[in-house]
């Protein structure tokens, strides 16, 4: 089983299914501006001369600094993404992406208690798909079923989920 990076497969751009998080993307989205705004206004506020404490530009540029780089690593959830194509089935996450060939697919699953399908791997192995989240409703009804098919085409035993739960 060997999952590989990006970077060794180049020129392979062709993907039949792509999907990220949709709910997932605009709370990022609105809490790392949240975030910004409110290191922005303590940087604002603190400074009055009734507190006892003296802050300075420093201190006020390093509030506002220290909230832009928070955002930056909250930002890093609108990476989250899952592909799939002749190549096999890629899974990207905040940090690090990777691509599973046919071969080492065993199948994708939906586990009831879950909010997010798992791509069954050998060795009772798998991985989470955060780019379907349940959150999402109806569009994640529709990633999964659109994502079946795809995988179907490919490898139709994994787009089974009777299949892939008795192995």
């Amino acid at each position: 089983m060997t999952g590989r990076s990006d970077l060794e497969r180049p020129g392979q751009t062709h993907w039949d299914f792509e999907h990220r998080p949709r709910r997932l993307r605009i709370a990022v989205i609105a809490l790392a501006i949240l975030i910004i705004l409110a290191h922005v206004v303590w940087a604002v506020v603190l400074v009055r001369d009734d507190t006892g404490v003296t802050i300075g530009l420093a201190d006020q540029l390093a509030f506002v600094a220290i909230g832009l780089i928070f955002a930056g690593v909250l930002l890093t959830l609108l990476r989250i993404r899952v592909r799939v194509g002749e190549q096999g089935v890629e899974v990207r996450g905040p940090l690090r992406s990777r691509l599973w060939d046919w071969h080492d697919v065993v199948g994708i699953t939906f586990p009831r208690s879950s909010m997010w399908p798992r791509l069954e791997l050998p060795a009772y192995e798998h991985v989470g798909v955060w780019a379907i989240l349940t959150v999402d409703g109806q569009d994640a009804v529709d990633a999964m079923g659109t994502m079946r098919e795809t995988v179907r085409r490919y490898k139709p035993s994994a787009a089974d989920p009777e299949t892939v739960a008795d192995r």
